[in-house]
């Protein structure tokens, strides 16, 4: 069939080499735009390019050859099959657009930006290519003025699709031109944009060092959305607002922020089904538990198992995909059965024992949380759910100590077992420790209203009323956690009133 196809395309292509000195040139109007765009608008150059296309294959939609070398083998032969495609059908859209997909989800950028390109000129009413090209020249190759053109294109085909204009807002901004980032930004909330939109206006405001107003747009938009990327752009309002105080709780808040402003955008599900090779599908799945999409992750981490029953980090996302969707027993099983072939991984120990905890069964928990640390003596991880199992269970000096542990062996989240130390040393009425342990995490998060709540009341109890509620008087500028804060109030009263 292939070997047919080859000799027709040959048998077009001598037609078209005999024949095209004669026959008048018509330039299709999508790629005809593209073309004359590539060459500086000249008309006779691209005239040129084009008659020379048509009689020995032009160059700009020559594909590039599929990558090799390091590549996976199961991705190269996926690969090699799209490519074979588009190149059997040379003025197909569709399939130098699935190759183009194939490439942009497996890491080949620049080649997805190529292929992209020359799908988006054969197929000129097609939205997908010329917007799915824009997105990676943006953040790939950091090329706004490019992205723009490709999503231009794209916004003629298609008017109305909101993360079109919030990517237009945001790379308009880059290049800066306030007034026209601020056009697209207005012209996705009419659309429904809502958050994301309300964000990109704000630092149009804030980049022009309107600070009252960003922040007058920010603040209810903390409040309607637990968003840490939204409070770290309120921190920096307030802290230029001269308002170090409220600048640093919502710095707290915006601490795990590691993105820019996102949003949903359906057409990238278009090109899922072209990932392939074993550590992509793994990263996907991984990402799709974090997306809560967990039973398609399910499915590809049985398959991934099925393939490669020895890979840990296949098994490992396995039991998470089960376990994110509460079915322990299932995730139990295949631990089980990868214990058998590996005794002393620690990962696996540690999972059998979150599945255990999320069963209230304790005591098995305990068993492979010790095993964790004697496979593993410094794992933080282990050495503080180990401690705080301990301490729950009626050994709090022994808990004690392995908290203490977790925080030297660098706890991924000291604030979290600074708080349970400090709980389990007032427990024990070691007010002044423990009080030094809330401290402490209250700085590490100056939003953790509850270590500012039970420092107070560690202050209290030792008879620093004035430290209690300044403590507290944080705590309300944070807002959060009222019964909390009513009950620490009343304890501080009592006791004042107890030594009157």
């Amino acid at each position: 069939m292939r070997a047919d196809a080859g000799a027709s395309l040959r048998a077009r292509r001598r037609f078209a080499a005999a024949d095209c000195w004669h026959s008048p040139i018509v330039i299709p109007k999508g790629r005809g735009a593209a073309i004359l765009a590539g060459f500086g608008g000249r008309p006779a150059l691209a005239l040129l390019c084009l008659v020379l296309g048509a009689c020995f294959g032009d160059p700009e939609l020559r594909l590039p050859a599929v990558p090799s070398g390091d590549t996976e083998v199961e991705l190269t032969a996926s690969l090699q099959v799209l490519h074979d495609a588009a190149a059997s059908a040379p003025a197909s859209g569709e399939r130098r657009g699935e190759l183009a997909m194939a490439y942009d989800v497996n890491g080949f950028h620049e080649r997805a930006i190529l292929v992209y390109g020359q799908a988006a000129a054969l197929a000129p009413e097609e939205v997908h290519w010329p917007y799915f090209r824009a997105l990676l020249l943006a953040r790939i190759n950091a090329d706004h003025a490019g992205a723009l053109a490709a999503l231009a294109d794209a916004i003629t085909l298609d008017d109305s699709y909101v993360p079109a204009w919030l990517a237009q807002g945001e790379w308009l901004r880059e290049v800066g031109r306030a007034e026209e980032a601020r056009a697209a930004y207005e012209r996705a909330a009419e659309l429904g944009a809502g958050s994301p939109a309300s964000h990109g206006l704000a630092r149009l405001l804030m980049d022009d060092n309107r600070m009252a107003e960003a922040v007058k747009l920010l603040e209810p938009l903390s409040r309607q959305l637990a968003d840490p990327r939204i409070d770290a752009l309120l921190a920096r309002a307030y802290r230029a607002s001269g308002r170090e105080e409220d600048a640093r709780i919502a710095a707290a808040r915006g601490s795990g922020a590691t993105l820019s402003m996102q949003w949903i955008d359906p057409r990238l599900t278009k090109r899922t089904p072209y990932i392939a090779g074993f550590s992509n599908l793994l990263q996907h799945a991984q990402s799709m538990i974090q997306a809560g999409r967990q039973k398609e992750a399910l499915e590809i981490a049985k398959s991934l198992v099925a393939d490669r029953p020895d890979d840990i980090a296949a098994i490992n996302t396995l039991v998470w995909a089960n376990a994110a969707l509460e079915q322990f027993a299932a995730a139990q099983a295949v631990l089980r059965d990868a214990l058998r072939r590996y005794p002393d991984e620690p990962r696996l120990h540690q999972m059998m024992a979150n599945a255990y905890l999320q069963q209230g069964d304790a005591d098995s928990a305990r068993h492979h949380l010790e095993r964790v640390t004697q496979l593993d003596p410094d794992n933080a991880r282990a050495l503080e759910e180990l401690g705080w199992l301990l301490a729950r269970n009626g050994r709090a000096d022994d808990g004690i100590a392995l908290l203490e542990r977790a925080l030297d062996s660098g706890a991924r989240e000291p604030k979290q077992v600074l708080y349970r130390l400090g709980l389990l040393l007032g427990a024990k009425e070691r007010w002044a420790e423990a009080a030094v342990r809330f401290r402490d995490a209250g700085r590490i998060n100056a939003a953790f209203t509850m270590a500012h709540v039970h420092l107070a009341r560690c202050l209290a109890e030792a008879g620093d009323y004035d430290g209690a509620r300044s403590a507290l008087r944080w705590a309300d500028r944070i807002g959060t956690h009222a019964p909390a804060r009513a009950s620490a109030r009343r304890r501080i009263e009592s006791l004042q009133e107890g030594e009157a």
